[in-house]
């Protein structure tokens, strides 16, 4: 049996990373490349302009500004998605004592 080699390994455990993130976002892997550069160039462009704001030259300055951004928005995204499966678990239990 023929051994992999390291970049090969590297490269099937980043394609299996890959697979999982772009079935998470419910995407296709082809959609997965275009989706995460544009998301690099939406923080990129958040970055520079924060930077611009604050008057900093090292972005490690304005990293917790962007880190608690990013939380928020999580944290928000989360209670989104809380209120829906609870809504819908609701309405699945509802349907089930009326039948």
């Amino acid at each position: 049996m023929k051994t992999l080699s390291e970049a090969e390994r590297v490269r099937r455990q980043q394609f299996v990373v890959d697979s999982r993130t772009a079935c998470a976002l419910g995407i296709t892997m082809e959609a997965l490349g275009p989706a995460r550069k544009a998301a690099i160039d939406r923080l990129t462009t958040l970055i520079r302009s924060q930077m611009t704001e604050h008057g900093v030259s090292d972005p490690v300055e304005i990293l917790p500004e962007i880190l608690t951004r990013l939380e928020e928005h999580a944290v928000g995204e989360a209670r989104k998605a809380a209120k829906v499966a609870a809504r819908e678990e609701v309405q699945r239990l509802l349907r089930k004592v009326m039948l």
